[in-house]
């Protein structure tokens, strides 16, 4: 299974106000970059946003490094090119930045945004082309699942030679990302990533919500409305990197190092109104419908169809029935990268 795309038609950024959440924690470090990075003697400043999906979501943190560097420079032009894989809903993104806010677009005088629909685990422009980088809640998703998950679709209850096989193609893959990286940023350029990660103990903060989809397919299995073959196939191809893995590439004489690194735990961002309202159903379906933005293509492909209906109906009851269940604190990485 190759790297994955986000759910199309706007939905994903409809439903993904966690990783909204996680960007924003990262919005100071981009902040800093903005104003540590050289400014170019004539022509434009480049921006690259790797794994933008539908684009809100990037709105806020471009438009943040923008008020730094328009700060330094007030006539500075600037290109902002935001990344993802070739099945991406580019189309959203460009409603989103053609319109008025949130785009960043939106009163700046020569800024130009552009896209790329490549794989950022290679590399995507020319050498010393960008000035500063920035990747929220995106380098988790692996390049391909490098096999499924006996029992399971979520990484983090992956044991034994299927859990070293995924922690090895992660690791190639935050090796290809930072040396794509090291090649395009120019020197003392910025890199920003907000990174989903692990705890120490190699969990990720999602696994009661994992649980109950998990649940959900197997029951799904037993009552003859999913092939055991279609289900035994299903993986979410992502990997939560602990700190030792994330720090590793960066030992030795490297391109790029680390200038601050913080762990963050992300506090669930839909429970605080549920504790208001106690509305278990309002609950259910917002988490259901941040669940599937993500998980849908990879785990029935593009258009699930009424199976996948099914299942996320039932993720949605069991949410509804134990809504603490589903509560995710999900375990983040700030990092803030110079080249060198």
């Amino acid at each position: 299974m190759t790297q994955s795309s986000m759910e199309g038609h706007g939905l994903y950024n409809e439903n993904s106000r966690p990783q909204g959440s996680a960007g924003d924690l990262g919005m100071p470090l981009l902040e800093r970059a903005a104003a540590a990075v050289p400014l170019p003697a004539s022509g434009a400043l480049a921006i690259a946003d790797f794994g933008s999906s539908e684009g809100r979501n990037s709105m806020g943190p471009i438009a943040a490094a923008l008020r730094v560097l328009r700060g330094r420079r007030a006539d500075l032009p600037v290109t902002v090119t935001h990344t993802d894989v070739a099945t991406n809903d580019f189309s959203s993104l460009f409603e989103l930045l053609d319109g008025g806010p949130p785009s960043y677009l939106a009163g700046n005088v020569d800024v130009y945004g552009y896209a790329v629909g490549r794989s950022f685990y290679g590399e995507l422009f020319p050498v010393s082309a960008l000035h500063l980088a920035w990747s929220a809640i995106a380098v988790h998703w692996m390049s391909a699942a490098p096999c499924a998950i006996p029992g399971h679709i979520f990484s983090t209850f992956a044991r034994g030679a299927v859990r070293d096989a995924f922690a090895q193609r992660a690791a190639d893959d935050w090796r290809s990302f930072l040396a794509a990286r090291a090649r395009e940023l120019v020197s003392d350029g910025r890199l920003v990533v907000v990174g989903s990660g692990a705890a120490d103990d190699g969990k990720a903060g999602a696994e009661g919500l994992m649980t109950i989809a998990e649940d959900a397919l197997q029951a799904m299995v037993a009552a003859g409305e999913l092939p055991p073959a279609t289900y035994a196939a299903m993986t979410i191809p992502t990997y939560y990197r602990t700190r030792a893995e994330w720090e590793a590439p960066f030992a030795g004489d490297a391109d790029l190092a680390i200038e601050e690194m913080t762990p963050v735990v992300l506090a669930d961002p839909f429970y605080p109104a549920y504790e208001r309202s106690g509305d278990a159903q309002a609950f259910a379906t917002a988490y259901a419908a941040f669940f599937r933005a993500f998980s849908e293509p990879c785990l029935f492909g593009e258009s699930g169809g009424a199976t996948a209906d099914a299942f996320y109906a039932r993720v949605r009851t069991a949410i509804a029935a134990d809504p603490a269940a589903a509560v995710c604190r999900w375990q983040l990485v700030l990092m803030r990268i110079r080249r060198v």
